[in-house]
């Protein structure tokens, strides 16, 4: 008991003397937001290392499914009172002749959703839900009477067995993009299931990769309040689709499409505060699927990298570091045709190729503030053909 107290007593203390020092510290910033590292920063690594650890220490005895009961995140969860509340579903299913099905909701108060729904067709190319680029929309209320899906907007997504199995569907009129005052029939019905782990950012992210981002940052009191008011809970999991795609009548089956889902959930979210991203979610021809994203959130880490390489016949491998940043991409919002980077997952380096075909977007937020980029892509990984979909995201602000 005397050494946990004293062992808590002094990393308080350090901490203490690492806030003073860091707020009479200016760190440089590249373009006035990227922070770079500063006079302490392997001493605030090493800080913020030892205190991931210790916070993990019941999920590396337990495990993260014992810790956090599958059952009771695999459901509608209660909003809390703030403004900005949220609880988000997500869906993706790419084939690699071409089909692309991209889908998901942003459960907020009053029964409103953010939600999106897009379908790519060699014999139709590039379909939209009828709002788009506009996203609000109504939540089907018996839905959330009974708490048994996320519906609204003829979207509706129904957890069946916690992490194992849901269904996902739509039906309603979709616009074409090339067209968009011409609207088509579109339905799909499909059963997700799964036999992978879920990755949950909590855990597996790399305490190292955390520590990297959050001991560039300049810190204050402030700084750490901003982490704890923006925490936010998000997994996810590979998997894949059976089910069926009727677009005018016309019907294409989905077998054993590689798919990925994430839910997200916290006590807000706020779109304001997000500068910019990149996420990525890549589906290779071996079924190897790897979702990576490098966030710019400047209230908290000005660059966090995160992610995980999902095998087909063993465990996932968590991504440790990503070689993209930002501002050397896009700043300026015009967004390149190709994209090549590298990353390292298990140990391992992967050199990534993308090649972005089709183009959409739409926005996010109580004001609209989130601008985002869907981008539907070829791709090649170490050699390997595939395809995928990824989101730029954007602050308006950066352009006003």
């Amino acid at each position: 008991m005397l050494i946990t107290f004293g062992t808590v007593l002094a990393i308080f203390i350090i901490g203490v003397l690492l806030i003073k020092q860091s707020e009479k510290e200016k760190q440089k910033k590249i373009m006035n937001v990227y922070s770079q590292k500063g006079r302490w920063y392997r001493l605030k690594f090493c800080f913020i290392a030892l205190i991931l650890f210790l916070r993990r220490i019941k999920y590396y005895f337990l495990g993260k499914s014992h810790v956090h009961k599958e059952e009771e995140l695999e459901k509608l969860l209660e909003l809390s009172n703030h403004p900005e509340a949220f609880d988000a579903v997500f869906f993706q299913a790419v084939s690699q002749n071409g089909v692309y099905i991209c889908t998901g909701t942003e459960r907020r108060h009053n029964a409103k959703l953010a939600a999106v729904v897009y379908v790519i067709h060699p014999d139709y190319g590039v379909l939209e839900s009828e709002s788009l680029p506009k996203t609000a929309i109504d939540a089907d209320v018996s839905s959330l009477y009974k708490k048994d899906s996320y519906s609204g907007g003829g979207i509706c997504f129904v957890p069946v067995v916690p992490m194992k199995k849901w269904k996902v569907s739509f039906n309603g009129l979709m616009k074409f993009q090339n067209d968009p005052k011409k609207f088509i029939k579109v339905k799909f019905e499909c059963d997700w299931t799964s036999n992978h782990d879920w990755f949950f950012f909590e855990v597996d992210v790399p305490i190292r990769t955390i520590a990297r981002a959050f001991a560039r940052e300049p810190w204050s009191k402030r700084f750490f309040k901003n982490v704890k008011d923006a925490h936010q809970s998000h997994y996810e999991q590979m998997g894949v689709m059976n089910g069926t795609l009727q677009i005018d009548g016309k019907t294409t089956s989905l077998v054993d499409v590689d798919s990925f889902r994430d839910h997200s959930f916290g006590f807000k979210r706020d779109w304001s505060l997000m500068h910019r991203y990149i996420y990525c979610m890549l589906y290779l021809s071996d079924h190897t699927v790897i979702s990576m994203g490098v966030v710019s959130h400047p209230s908290i880490t000005t660059h966090l990298e995160m992610g995980f390489v999902n095998h087909p016949d063993r465990p996932f491998d968590a991504i440790e570091s990503i070689d993209l940043r930002l501002y050397e991409h896009a700043e300026n919002g015009k967004m390149p045709k190709e994209l090549n980077y590298t990353f390292k997952a298990g140990g391992k380096l992967y050199d990534v190729k993308l090649k972005f075909i089709h183009d959409a977007k739409h926005y996010k937020g109580s004001n609209e503030e989130a601008i985002m980029n869907e981008r539907f892509l070829e791709c090649e990984v170490n050699g390997i053909p595939g395809r995928g979909i990824s989101e730029w995201h954007y602050n308006k602000n950066m352009f006003e």
